[in-house]
């Protein structure tokens, strides 16, 4: 049977366990622990007296209301069924030859190039390096017959962050040699201020894929969207299918974004939460701990640790906690796990069955 790559399939765990899903602490899906915002609840409930008719194709109110959100214009968003849809089309859209994605990386990059028939090449960052991303390097590599690069950044699963200068430098280039450059920054609204948005809105090359899964709590309802050039939206917009955003999905969105005060309270626990975890992993024996800056951790195991990362998934699975086992991700192997950050009393349980396994 077909197994998805990615974490947060509670469902799937559940059956093939015979457990009951809602005594499963989730660590593989690196969703806002706080939830959703508290008007989305309502505006969801609202929303079904809508759903007699066809969804607005343009997502006008919703794109509007990002517009605000990030203080730009509107032409230079477009919404769509959450950051992986884009993750398809773009590649498709733009039918790059040679592509070049930075690694280690969410897997639909890869699957989403090969399906637009890129030959594809990768860029490694190395633990050794703390999986910084060299964009002199990169640079370098973008020159030399790339037409496409895809990164992250905050970077998944090492949640490193990019300086957005470095950055900068990087879009110079592939500006002068003609080439697009995706960067996903799905996890910058835990680190608003490193996003390069601004840059991209003036580009003709750049496009920043934005998702609302992860900081707004709404991973059913598949919400993301695209910040980049008018020009590009544009050409985005007339490639792509009309109705992926249903009704319900474009109104709590919007409605999330007006909780000024949930979204303050969100970067500030996560980032405590983040590194109260870090710490707290790190003092565990043959344990090492990458320090992002998402709302999530990678973490890797030394000789001193008794299990690898497909060995400790299954005897973390037997008390009810999921982990992201992260061997199969390109430029990982077996050594490495990833963990969500959860609220303090989850955290604990995840940190003191991982004391007990080492012990």
């Amino acid at each position: 049977m077909y197994k998805r790559e990615h974490g947060g399939n509670v469902d799937e765990i559940a059956r093939e366990r015979g457990i009951e899903k809602g005594t499963i602490i989730d660590f593989s899906a690196n969703i806002n622990p706080l939830g959703y915002p508290e008007g989305v609840r309502r505006k969801v409930m609202d929303a079904f007296e809508c759903i007699l008719n066809y969804p607005d194709p343009d997502s006008h109110d919703l794109t509007r209301a990002l517009a605000q959100y990030h203080g730009i214009a509107s032409e230079h968003i477009l919404v769509g069924n959450g950051a992986t849809e884009f993750i398809y089309w773009l590649p498709l859209l733009f039918r790059p030859k040679r592509a070049l994605i930075v690694t280690p990386a969410f897997s639909e990059y890869e699957k989403g190039l090969r399906m637009a028939g890129a030959d594809i090449s990768f860029f490694h960052t190395r633990m050794e390096e703390g999986f910084r991303v060299d964009t002199g390097m990169l640079a370098t590599h973008i020159t030399e017959g790339i037409d496409m690069v895809c990164l992250g950044n905050p970077a998944s699963p090492s949640g490193i962050l990019t300086e957005k200068e470095h950055l900068y430098a990087l879009i110079d280039v592939a500006e002068k040699a003609g080439r697009i450059v995706v960067i996903d920054e799905a996890f910058m609204d835990f680190v608003e201020e490193g996003s390069v948005k601004k840059r991209a809105i003036d580009s003709k090359g750049v496009v920043i894929l934005r998702s609302m899964t992860k900081f707004f709590g709404i991973p059913g309802l598949r919400v993301g969207y695209c910040i980049a050039g008018a020009g590009i939206i544009a050409r985005i917009r007339s490639g792509m299918p009309p109705w992926t955003v249903n009704v319900p999905a474009q109104q709590a969105a919007a409605a999330a974004l007006e909780d000024l005060s949930y979204i303050r309270r969100s970067q500030s626990y996560i980032q405590t939460e983040r590194e109260y975890l870090e710490s707290q992993l790190s003092d565990i024996e043959g344990l090492s701990v990458m320090s992002g800056a998402a709302n999530y951790l990678l973490v890797h195991m030394d000789d001193a640790f008794p299990l690898d990362a497909p060995g400790l998934r299954e005897r973390m699975l037997a008390s009810g906690i999921v982990i992201r086992d992260c061997s199969n991700y390109r430029g990982l192997d077996a050594c490495f796990f990833r963990v969500a950050v959860k609220k303090r009393e989850e955290n604990m349980i995840l940190v003191n069955e991982l004391r007990r396994i080492r012990a």
